[in-house]
């Protein structure tokens, strides 16, 4: 079941966008969805739960350009693909900044449209399951994929998840992201760091370096840090 929202401040658009979402169901009995759509950019914002599979975007919308409502989307969520919606194809281009998908040009047609759903849901289903992780932060929530934590870190009561953006403070146990992680290659080198295997550039004799950061390894951990590694890595264990 695919979550679709929708921001678009005319009506027309917004009705024909969903009657375009049903003909495509009804093509296409696979295809299961729910949908949702706002019409002003704040109240998109407001809503977002960092849930969402797909987005149709209209760049410009009355309180907000639908631009600055997909970089404030990036900021809390890498995941969510988006199409945007527009009348002029120059508006479209700027859409790389935001890593979209594609865009639909208006007036919509269906053509078009399914023409781009097709390749919106190939991608979708090509993408490898990953695991994310859904932050509650005071500005709302946030969404990133597990493959950008570099490493995670006990400090004090917290846990901090470190990004190449920067580090998120969370609270919970390192052992229960021990075993959320464990499939996306996170292994534990010290009982307060917890380490993305693809980010590991060498090992020492105590220590291990992650993305240009020395992390010590403990006497206890190093055994079965060294066995992750490897199997990581392909070699024999």
């Amino acid at each position: 079941m695919l979550k679709i929202m929708i921001l678009e401040d005319e009506k027309a658009q917004t009705d024909r966008l969903l009657q375009f979402l049903s003909n495509y169901h009804d093509e296409h009995e696979e295809f299961e969805y729910i949908a949702e759509a706002y019409s002003r950019g704040i109240a998109f914002l407001d809503a977002y739960k960092c849930d969402a599979d797909l987005i149709f975007l209209d760049i410009r919308i009355p309180d907000l350009a639908g631009m600055d409502v997909a970089k404030k989307i990036r900021e809390v969520d890498q995941n969510v693909m988006i199409i945007f919606v527009t009348n002029l194809t120059q508006y479209a281009i700027e859409g790389y900044s935001v890593e979209a998908f594609d865009y639909i040009l208006k007036p919509i047609q269906y053509a078009s449209f399914s023409a781009k759903l097709d390749r919106a849901l190939r991608m979708l289903s090509y993408r490898e399951p990953e695991i994310s992780l859904t932050f509650r932060e005071k500005e709302g929530g946030k969404r990133i994929p597990a493959g950008t934590i570099t490493y995670v870190e006990v400090c004090a009561h917290d846990l901090l998840f470190h990004t190449g953006n920067g580090a998120i403070k969370q609270w919970g146990t390192l052992s229960k992201y021990e075993a959320l992680l464990k499939s996306a290659h996170f292994a534990r080198c010290h009982t307060s760091y917890l380490v993305n295997l693809k980010f590991v550039r060498s090992i020492r004799k105590d220590s291990v370096d992650v993305a240009g950061v020395l992390l010590p390894i403990s006497r206890p951990r190093r055994k079965e840090f060294l066995t992750a590694f490897a199997q990581y890595k392909g070699g024999a264990v």
